[in-house]
């Protein structure tokens, strides 16, 4: 029997107003902790126009995906969507099109120094079964120094599609990096030259994640930023639907980015590899892996997935939680949220649990005041 998830938005005036009432949390269920793959990393989830779910990741530095018919308890054969024959295929995400293609894109990774870092994707015409791949997207440099990373994309009402990458090849002779976009009016057939979106002059702006947020109120892009505190710390850049980035963006820093906590870390303690989701109903959710309170706070060893609470227009996140019990010895990389239900998100990890390394999951459930938003499930 197909299973489907039907989302009820609550007006954002009552999500506010809910949250004015305070008492917002996320309660993680331990009962949902499901190994998704074993030996995987940086997996992302979507929902399929069917209402399944499809889970793309990293194994053995390739790209794979697996499907869900059970809301994400059991997972079906993986099947291979890419590789790359001089390095290793990386940083997979996924988008759903506007007509049912799902579009992966995926970063490129040589280890020769000949060939170059890229950004290509490949498409899905039934639901993640086969693959159309390979399509260049960007190409930088031959070196880690000038190399691409992280692709992550959204499309507009308008069917525009907006990649986002982190992007080094502008930046030869210094340790900077941007974040740069290019667009595609056909569904990824073609694709324009790269603009920059945000730079921190000086500092690297990292592993961006694009959200068209509810009601209209523009663009986020959680990234990396190792300007706002000593470490990497979350930040939000973001662009009004007017706007949107149309105008060049000349040098500086973005007139329109925040730190994403609020209250934020020590300077010492690192908090980088944001993810960023938004609820129906206008909560803005985000995770990074974070150092704080494990054994060194100042790096991604034995950091671990942290998720944070906020508002409709991504800010004033708080409401820390940790959704796996990692132990101090190990740690939670490369993490994504997906929007399971009304109040559902699953936060998916690649930790070890139980002694196992994998690609993990779990469910978490939306509260407020110990209950769930009224008229919501």
């Amino acid at each position: 029997m197909l299973l489907k998830v039907h989302f009820t938005t609550t007006p954002l005036a009552a999500q506010e107003m809910a949250r004015d009432r305070g008492g917002a949390r996320l309660v993680w269920d331990q009962a949902t902790l499901t190994l998704v793959q074993s030996g995987a990393v940086y997996g992302r989830m979507v929902r399929l126009p069917d209402q399944q779910i499809l889970c793309s990741y990293e194994r053995g530095s390739r790209v794979y995906v697996r499907r869900s018919r059970d809301e994400g308890r059991t997972w079906e054969q993986e099947t291979a969507v890419a590789a790359f024959e001089f390095g290793g295929a990386a940083n997979p995400e996924m988008l759903v099109l506007q007509n049912g293609w799902v579009l992966l894109s995926f970063n490129e990774r040589p280890r020769d120094g000949i060939h170059p870092f890229t950004i290509k994707i490949a498409v899905s015409k039934d639901g993640g079964a086969a693959w159309e791949g390979g399509k260049l997207v960007y190409e930088a440099g031959t070196n880690s120094g000038t190399g691409c990373w992280e692709p992550a994309q959204i499309q507009l009402p308008s069917g525009e599609i907006r990649l986002y990458f982190a992007n080094e090849k502008p930046y030869p002779d210094t340790t900077e990096q941007e974040i740069s976009m290019v667009r595609s009016l056909d569904n990824g057939a073609s694709w324009s030259a790269p603009q920059r979106i945000s730079l921190r002059a000086g500092f690297r702006d990292g592993m961006p994640v694009p959200l068209p947020m509810a009601g209209g109120r523009g663009i986020a892009v959680a990234i990396e930023d190792n300007g706002i505190a000593g470490k990497f710390k979350p930040a939000i850049v973001h662009a009004s639907l007017e706007d949107n980035w149309r105008q060049p963006f000349v040098g500086g820093e973005s007139p329109r980015r925040w730190a994403a906590l609020k209250v934020q870390l020590p300077d010492s303690v690192y908090a980088g590899a944001p993810y960023l989701r938004q609820f129906p109903g206008g909560e803005t959710v985000l995770s990074v892996q974070s150092g704080e309170d494990r054994l060194n706070e100042g790096t991604l060893n034995n950091s671990q997935m942290v998720v944070y609470l906020g508002d409709s227009e991504a800010r004033n996140f708080t409401g820390k939680s940790v959704p796996f019990p990692v132990v101090p010895e190990a740690s939670g990389l490369w993490n994504a949220l997906f929007i399971k239900g009304e109040t559902t998100v699953t936060a998916i990890s690649g930790t070890v649990i139980n002694g196992v390394r994998g690609l993990w999951a779990i469910d978490g459930r939306l509260e407020y005041a110990g209950s769930t938003v009224r008229g919501r499930k």
